[in-house]
């Protein structure tokens, strides 16, 4: 009889464990997302290549002194840095994907994480976040500078034209 209380015991606690583990799993890896609410603005922005001048609409907003631009918009400026770009937004994962010639460029927007050439780069670390707002993501200037761009443009914003060089 008390052998069979042990089993009992062992298996309800193993069952126990298990239990408060998923749960611990699940709240540890759950997405936050970040809404912004306030005024968006619209910016004209102009690129140029080859001697041809692009213009484009950019979705953009400023929050603590900082420039966010919607990655949305953004799909314009990367199809003229590379023509065999696709952007997919997969809302089960919670991410949008830039796929270009020379690799990917997963935002996951649930996580607050960027991912592109085997490298992460962890927004919530850096006390940045990925927001949402109309079914536009928004992500710092300087992320998309250093991702997207490379470090070899810079997104300036004079009056409400964004002029990327």
């Amino acid at each position: 009889m008390k052998r069979l209380r042990y089993k009992r015991v062992v298996i309800v606690s193993v069952g126990f464990c298990l239990i408060v583990m998923i749960l611990l799993y699940m709240f540890f890896h759950r997405n936050r997302f970040y809404e912004y609410e306030g005024k968006i603005d619209t910016y004209v922005a102009t690129y140029r290549q080859d001697n041809k001048l692009y213009t484009f609409d950019l979705k953009g907003f400023q929050k603590d002194e900082k420039m966010y631009l919607s990655l949305n918009d953004m799909y314009n400026m990367v199809l003229i840095l590379d023509k065999n770009t696709k952007v997919y937004v997969d809302e089960q994962k919670h991410t949008l994907t830039y796929q270009m010639s020379e690799g990917n460029y997963l935002f996951d927007y649930g996580q607050n994480k960027i991912v592109y050439n085997n490298e992460c780069i962890e927004l919530k670390d850096e006390n940045e976040y990925i927001y949402i707002s109309h079914k536009n993501y928004y992500i710092n200037v300087s992320f998309i500078e250093k991702t997207v761009l490379k470090n070899d443009k810079k997104i300036k914003f004079k009056n409400k034209n964004a002029i990327i060089q």
